[in-house]
């Protein structure tokens, strides 16, 4: 990710606010005013790209149509673990093996190999979800590591056993994800409120992966609703001008 966000932060300089949670959006005829603690940022229009699971913790003033209200309250994210283990080298390369399992409902739902083409370090990726997930967040940090290895080690074998780091998240307890990596709609959410996901309300737009209509709930999703939103917002200073 660091290669997408990093070069865009250095473009954007001083205009990039951290650490900047928005508290309150107010639209009136001529813009929008966004509020967080500690910053108050006036501008013609306004891209919301935050999880659906926490859009409804801002304020909107006037407030959202109903059924966009709706879709906020509908849509929660889940449980997830993602966890990076590192290895001198991508071992499993070598036995002729993708990296890539899958077990539902065991603590390491899914693996995947995460390195890059030169495969240094090696680093294999865990992601478990769903009842799993908070079952796994229940264990002390020692027990979390020794089911996650002993899952490896049974399906990589033994060399799975001498990583070099363990690094875990916790989408989960995220304050502002609320869960991860997506929210999701359980029955009946999208036929009924579905057709609001990627409508503005007023001056404020919708981005984020959940919007996407290609590769949904990956970074590829929300990279593609960032241009669409934008694209938007340009289309629409230009029939305001015009």
């Amino acid at each position: 990710m660091g290669a997408i966000y990093r070069p865009m932060a250095a473009e954007l300089g001083d205009a990039l606010h951290l650490s900047q949670p928005v508290r309150q959006i107010t639209q009136d005829a001529d813009g929008v005013t966004v509020r967080a603690d500690d910053v108050i940022v006036r501008a013609r229009r306004a891209i919301v790209a935050i999880p659906l699971a926490i859009a409804s913790s801002i304020d909107y003033e006037p407030t959202l149509p109903v059924d966009r209200a709706f879709l906020h309250q509908r849509m929660p994210s889940g449980a997830v673990f993602k966890i990076s283990i590192i290895y001198d080298e991508p071992f499993w390369r070598a036995e002729g093996l993708s990296g890539q399992s899958a077990s539902p409902g065991s603590p390491a739902t899914l693996t995947i190999d995460a390195c890059t083409d030169t495969g240094d370090p090696g680093i294999m990726c865990v992601i478990t979800e769903g009842p799993a997930a908070r079952r796994l967040g229940k264990l002390d940090e020692a027990e979390r590591k020794a089911v996650v290895i002993g899952e490896l080690v049974d399906r990589l074998g033994s060399k799975a056993n001498a990583y070099r780091e363990f690094h875990e998240q916790n989408w989960t307890v995220e304050r502002y994800s609320d869960g991860g990596m997506l929210s999701h709609a359980p029955t009946g959410v999208l036929t009924e409120f579905g057709y609001t996901l990627r409508e503005r309300c007023g001056r404020v737009h919708w981005a984020g992966t959940e919007s996407s209509a290609i590769m949904c709930g990956w970074i590829d999703g929300a990279i593609r609703s960032g241009e669409r939103a934008a694209a938007e917002v340009m289309a629409a200073e230009t029939a305001a001008v015009g």
